[in-house]
């Protein structure tokens, strides 16, 4: 394997435009110009304001219901005046001076643009212009990493066990699909070291978090993340629609970390999360890169609704000829990246970022510096701080980093579809803890950021005496979502004669009972059975006592919730208010398997429960169809006699389905079948 070292990349953004001019006279150098207002009165930008509505309706529903639990406001009060565009009219006086506009900032009321010298000092003669600061270009840092001690990773064969389809409940497979021949060796130990596979065990993998990465580019055609939702990608670099490009080396490695899926190979923590990805960093320099399109990559996230956001960026130190932020600076308020990270946390983005990959004289670089957020130290493979993962503190005190994850030998894949264990730097620890952090928004999507944040550092295991090397400690996954309250995740569910319910439950006090409480569309009263214990821990089964008859009674749809009791004496409800909702199979499913008790005399399928396929066996000429817990109908075919033949299943999603089968005499037969990834 190769062994491959990343660098963290580091850059500047601040200082006075007058004493920078006379220096570069003569020059083009890339501006932050700011502006003074947004060219309307501030006062007016209120609710039924046209303008107001406009960006109320540009913002995503999930933008805006992140920022009202963040923000503990109503949904009006949280769109506020940074919101609104730039004004046209200032945009168009620049581009009359022939000047091009590189990068925006609403949030700012800023853009970027290449300025000659006699350029600068027109446009700071603008009323409507602030100031202007110039954006500095950065060495990348060439600091290498110590050499790491190779280790056997450590396998939990010994505390998990084969999966029991006994009651149709287990741990999650994926949690044997880390890899735990030569080639995926380091996958397992790289997620058994931050306690990930408990959450995995309970079918949590990241599914409907929404996450953001902010890198070079992505190879997202790479076998591990050519199956991932994309939700949105923009190239800021080249502005382009897809960020695969030849600068994508780093950015495939660290996306890949967090949430690569390809079983058996690389699984990341959040392998089921959804993606939006952005190219910021331009590395056709060999010492180039530039802070302005992080800014606004950041903000256009927000908008359409990121949760946490991942970046293996920093800025700090530059070429001679450039101005470097100084120690100072590092206070979590001066530079252009830490502003806009400061934006989007009190908008209710958990951010993830690198702490830096510097020399021990050297200190934590922007967007670290930035209050409430997890800045990411790395570990070495015996879990002691890496030699090249950058110390704290931030000018103004405050202990960094916040948490520390494994940085040297972790396993990723690279850009031309190979994979490594020697991926070196807190460039790797970052989306390891972004994945996790994802995890454990699942199991608590009611959870705002800053309350993941502090459970993440408290359960930290330096978190009795944090300090500005480890911070908080190495993460615990499941211990920080656990902090956040107990756990309650419905895995599957499936109809045959009753309802059946597996799902993952776990709390910090012991399990007094976990209850099921249903009804239906025609029988409004609560039913309630009790779960039991399906696994050695973790995962719990439930059947109703009903027979057929009530179950048919129950109606089209099962409306369901789950109470658990702990140990403390803490009644837990998932979901918190309203009801889970089933479609019961009608009409034909449930009565015929009631009817029947000897369906193998035409039909049998196995394995049952299945995951990428299952043998279906008819012994007589007829039509079947498999039919979704919803009776869509996903797939269909005909037997002309007895037949065997495979039926792929990889493609659907965890579930209850049935196969119906109508033979040409016309007798009708259903048997369910589980399918579970």
């Amino acid at each position: 394997m190769r062994n491959r070292t990343y660098r963290i990349f580091l850059a500047l953004f601040f200082f006075s435009a007058a004493a920078f001019l006379p220096a570069i006279a003569g020059a083009q150098s890339k501006y932050w110009i700011e502006f003074s207002d947004k060219g309307f009165d501030s006062k007016s930008f209120i609710p039924g304001n046209p303008l107001f509505e406009a960006i109320r309706a540009s913002l995503s529903l999930s933008c805006l219901h992140r920022r009202e639990r963040a923000m503990g406001e109503d949904e009006a009060t949280t769109v506020t005046i940074e919101d609104a565009p730039i004004c046209a009219r200032y945009l168009d006086s620049l581009r009359a001076m022939g000047i091009k506009i590189s990068a925006k900032s609403n949030w700012s009321n800023a853009v970027s643009a290449r300025l000659t010298d006699a350029q600068a000092e027109q446009v700071l003669k603008f009323p409507f212009v602030r100031d202007i600061h110039p954006v500095g270009v950065a060495n990348m840092l060439s600091t290498e990493p110590t050499v790491p001690n190779r280790h056997t990773p450590h396998i939990f064969s010994s505390v998990l066990h084969p999966l029991s389809f006994d009651s149709g409940c287990g741990y999650d497979p994926i949690i044997y699909e880390y890899g735990d021949t030569e080639i995926g060796s380091n996958n397992r130990t790289d997620l058994d070291r931050i306690n990930v596979w408990p959450l995995h065990a309970m079918g949590l993998n990241g599914s409907g978090v929404r996450l953001g990465h902010l890198d070079v580019g992505v190879n997202v055609a790479v076998s591990s993340l050519d199956s991932a939702d994309v939700l949105f990608q923009h190239d800021y670099v080249y502005d382009t629609s897809s960020v695969i490009n030849p600068q994508d080396e780093h950015g495939t490695a660290t996306l890949s970390t967090a949430m690569g899926y390809l079983p058996d190979t690389m699984i990341g923590p959040a392998y089921k999360a959804s993606v939006m990805i952005a190219h910021t960093e331009n590395t056709d320099y060999e010492h180039n890169i530039e802070e302005d399109n992080y800014a606004e990559a950041l903000e256009a996230m927000e908008a359409l609704g990121v949760q946490i956001t991942s970046s293996s960026l920093g800025y700090f130190t530059f070429d001679s000829l450039q101005h470097s932020y100084t120690y100072a600076d590092m206070n979590g308020h001066t530079a252009i990246s830490t502003q806009a990270v400061e934006r989007a946390v009190k908008l209710g983005v958990l951010v993830v970022t690198a702490e830096g990959n510097n020399p021990p004289d050297q200190n934590v670089p922007a967007p670290a510096d930035a209050d409430s957020i997890l800045a990411c130290g790395a570990l070495d493979v015996n879990d002691s701080i890496a030699g090249f993962s950058s110390p704290g503190p931030t000018s103004d005190l405050r202990i960094k980093p916040d948490i520390c994850a494994p940085g040297v030998n972790v396993w990723g894949q690279n850009s031309d579809g190979t994979f490594s264990d020697g991926l070196d730097g807190t460039s790797f620890a970052t989306p390891l803890t972004s994945g996790s952090c994802c995890l454990i928004l699942q199991a608590h999507p009611e959870a705002t950021a800053q309350q993941i944040r502090h459970a993440v550092m408290v359960t930290g295991n330096n978190a009795a005496h944090p300090n500005n090397v480890y911070g908080w400690g190495k993460l615990n996954a499941y211990a920080a979502a656990l902090e956040l309250g107990t756990i309650i995740h419905p895995m599957h569910t499936w109809i045959d004669t009753t309802f059946h319910i597996c799902a993952g439950i776990a709390s910090q006090n012991p399990i007094v009972n976990a209850t099921l409480t249903y009804f239906g569309d025609s029988d409004i009263n609560p039913h309630e059975a009790q779960f039991h214990l399906a696994a050695d821990s973790l995962v719990y089964s439930c059947t109703t006592a009903n027979g057929p008859a009530a179950l048919t009674n129950l109606g089209a749809h099962i409306y369901y919730r789950i109470s658990v009791l702990d140990g403390s004496g803490t009644t837990t409800v998932n979901p918190l208010s309203g009801w889970n909702v089933l479609a019961v199979p009608q009409p034909a499913s449930v009565a015929e398997i009631a009817k029947g008790n000897d369906l193998s005399s035409q039909m049998e399928a196995y394995p049952n429960p299945c995951s990428s396929q299952f043998m279906l066996n008819l012994s007589a000429p007829g039509d079947w169809r498999l039919v979704n817990a919803n009776g869509a109908t996903v797939m269909s075919g005909s037997s002309q006699g007895p037949s065997s033949m495979e039926v792929p299943t990889a493609a659907f999603a965890n579930g209850a389905y049935y196969i119906e089968f109508i033979s040409d005499s016309g007798e009708t037969k259903a048997l369910p079948i589980a399918v579970i990834h």
